[in-house]
């Protein structure tokens, strides 16, 4: 099973303590039930009764996610199953890993490729038996690849200026990327997945692998949105919804409310938050024009009320 909501609090085992959280798009495994909530092996506590609905089927999360959510959800699979960093890594696993392949792929520089063998035995050693090979862009290029969105590989540097359109670090959202630039040209040499919460998930070096770390710790320094998640412009590019505070908040939000408002349906202060009221008010709009209605604004409430 995956969360849907972009959060979901995790008890110790008597439902007291809380001891952590899941995270939108992050796998869960069902492993029974007490009276206090479900059992889930990610983090082994209860998730309450009240928030059992957010833990979705795969093929309905897959109905309700966005490509930015399956951008973060693969992302965030690469540092659970321990995946390291090799030059040009585009998640081979398994015996296309090998010490000779890592040699090529480090074009036969000794002490990098004693780097990558050494993770790359440890996670082996760690139990990590479905570990990956990436590079910085190879993460994102991989994921782009399976969910056929491009056709070709690009660097860091490719994918900022030709798949992206440039925002500013204020309108960071779930799923855009985030790079770091050379000081003296305008090239990009490092690029991550930022996970929405102030996280971001990258290969990070031969040393580390594929990490999650906080955007303020490694020097990003330009973001952007992938162009066929819908680009910058107030385009349709995440699910929107109410999973209570801290409410979602952005652009879209805002977009989504001044067309709730043109068409009479009020969504209390414009203000760019989705909080309860514009909840209510995508409800009424979608219960009037043939929508499910359940107050998310998906791609087929998009649509309709904007597109």
């Amino acid at each position: 099973m995956k969360t849907a909501a972009r959060e979901i609090t995790v008890y110790s085992g008597d439902g007291q303590k809380v001891i952590g959280a899941l995270h939108r798009g992050e796998q869960t495994l069902v492993l029974g039930e007490t009276d206090a909530g479900t059992v889930v092996a990610y983090i082994i506590g209860l998730v309450k009764p009240e928030d059992r609905a957010a833990l979705l089927s795969q093929e309905e999360w897959e109905r309700q996610s966005t490509a930015a959510d399956r951008l973060c959800a693969f992302a965030q699979a690469q540092v659970d199953n321990g995946s390291i960093y090799v030059l040009g890594g585009q998640g081979e696993t398994g015996s296309q890993i090998t010490e000779a392949w890592i040699t090529k792929r480090e074009h036969g520089d000794a002490a990098n490729i004693k780097r990558v063998v050494a993770l790359w035995k440890k996670r082996l050693a760690q139990g990590y038996t479905n570990l990956r090979a990436f590079d910085c862009s190879g993460l994102i290029i991989r994921h782009l690849l399976d969910e056929k969105l491009i056709s070709g590989d690009k660097t860091a540097n490719g994918i900022y200026y030709d798949l992206c359109d440039p925002i500013d670090k204020s309108a960071l959202a779930a799923g855009d990327l985030v790079f770091r630039k050379y000081a003296t040209s305008s090239r990009m040499y490092h690029v991550g997945v930022y996970m929405g919460d102030g996280t971001v998930v990258h290969a990070k070096g031969r040393d580390h692998g594929v990490v999650r770390e906080p955007l303020s710790k490694a020097g990003w320094n330009r973001y952007g949105r992938l162009k066929c998640f819908g680009g910058a412009a107030a385009g349709y590019y995440r699910l929107l919804k109410n999973d209570g505070k801290p409410y979602m908040s952005g652009a879209d939000v805002l977009a989504v409310q001044t067309a709730l408002m043109q068409k009479g349906f009020s969504p209390g202060e414009i203000d760019g938050v989705y909080g309860p009221k514009t909840e209510a008010a995508v409800r009424a709009f979608q219960s009037v024009s043939g929508l499910v209605v359940d107050g998310i604004v998906g791609p087929r409430t998009w649509a309709k009320l904007i597109g």
